[in-house]
């Protein structure tokens, strides 16, 4: 891994530490910046959806522009001004200087609330990279636009919009009473952490080395993958799918690598559900194909947060009962996902994934012990 990369493994890594149970949104904000391409959060207010892109912004070189659209909102707000010395020469010119066209960044709350001048504008920015300026088409230097919002667009106009974002992620409240504790006693927030930063140039150039990632072991595996979502009926545009090969670039060159692999495959997870109610078995076709390792992960996941949320949730008189069968299940589930990652150790597959399970899993089973039997370990 160079020193370039291991610099943005670096923020991923502080980002975690400061932004509590947001590794994947972390993540994608990383390969959307890399691969120049857009994410969206969906998700209730207070989840730090523009807090996490702002200080991911804070350390990248480069212009940032936010700000939260509203029925109301003019396109004066977003885009600039009309001049008036451009008006007294009959050119309807807007003054962009400190606006959306001149941002690296843009990352717009409530991205659904835009009137129609606004949305046009937008699709422009972000599919071609042009805004036009009293007709004529200007090239913008943006990077990723961020949206947020918790709500799906309703209208049928928002569908192109909503296309354009190529990574989407669901971004809910905390959920383990640890990262709760963390959060309201300011651990994850009182700049204990590190700040790596990074220069334009710097963007620049990984930006650069991401397009040069081979793709050719993994491109085959897209019409598989289509097939496979065709049979549960998810449809996904001709052009979500060409996006998702600078994804795959921008995941393997953050994993340190030069050609990508199945592995990377992960990434699409966050790409080609059309509805939320589809992710769960989207993430299994996709893992599944991508590391079956990191499958049989994510279900061992899954049983342990039930076990977690019941035992952790459990009324006072039911508390030990549950603590107990908690604690033997999880340490099953632990031992098994040890045995896990050597496995796929073992045959030449990723095991990070299956170690940041375990070590949920772990975390998990201490505060159960700790709550439930009151031992602390």
């Amino acid at each position: 891994m160079s020193d370039l990369q291991g610099a943005f493994k670096s923020i991923e890594q502080e980002l975690n530490a400061k932004f509590l149970e947001r590794h994947e949104p972390i993540r994608g904000l990383l390969v959307g910046l890399l691969a120049r391409q857009h994410c969206l959060f969906l998700g209730p207010p207070g989840t730090a959806k523009s807090a996490l892109t702002e200080d991911l912004c804070s350390r990248v070189g480069g212009t940032y522009f936010r700000w939260l659209l509203s029925r109301t909102t003019a396109p004066e707000e977003l885009f600039g001004p009309i001049s008036l010395k451009a008006l007294e020469q009959d050119q309807y010119r807007r003054n962009v200087s400190g606006k959306a066209p001149e941002a690296n960044i843009i990352f717009y709350d409530e991205v659904w609330k835009g009137g129609s001048t606004i949305l046009n504008c937008n699709l422009t920015l972000m599919e071609e990279r042009l805004f036009f300026n009293d007709g004529t088409p200007i090239q913008v230097p943006l990077d990723m636009l961020v949206g947020a919002s918790n709500e799906l667009p309703e209208s049928e106009e928002l569908g192109a919009l909503w296309d354009r974002f190529a990574l989407r992620y669901v971004v809910n409240y905390l959920k383990a009473p640890a990262s709760f504790n963390a959060l309201i006693k300011g651990a994850n927030g009182n700049g204990q952490h590190g700040r790596t930063t990074i220069t334009r140039e710097q963007l620049q150039q990984a930006q650069g080395e991401v397009n040069q990632v081979n793709v050719n072991k993994v491109a085959h595996r897209l019409l598989t993958l289509r097939q496979e979502l065709t049979k549960i009926n998810v449809t996904t545009s001709d052009r979500r799918w060409v996006k998702t090969l600078p994804l795959i670039k921008a995941y393997a060159w953050l994993e340190g690598r030069s050609e990508a692999t199945d592995d990377d495959l992960a990434i699409l997870a966050h790409t080609l559900w059309t509805e939320p109610n589809q992710i769960a078995q989207v993430r299994q076709i996709i893992m599944a194909l991508a590391n079956p390792y990191d499958s049989i992960a994510q279900d061992k996941l899954d049983e342990a947060i039930e076990l977690y949320q019941k035992a952790i949730n459990a009324e006072e008189e039911k508390a030990t009962a549950f603590g107990g069968e908690a604690n033997a299940k999880l340490k099953k589930i632990a031992v098994d996902l040890d045995k896990l990652a050597k496995e796929a150790k073992a045959k030449g597959r990723s095991d990070e994934r299956i170690k940041d399970v375990l070590h949920q899993v772990v975390a998990w089973n201490k505060e159960v012990i700790a709550k439930c039997l009151g031992i602390n370990l």
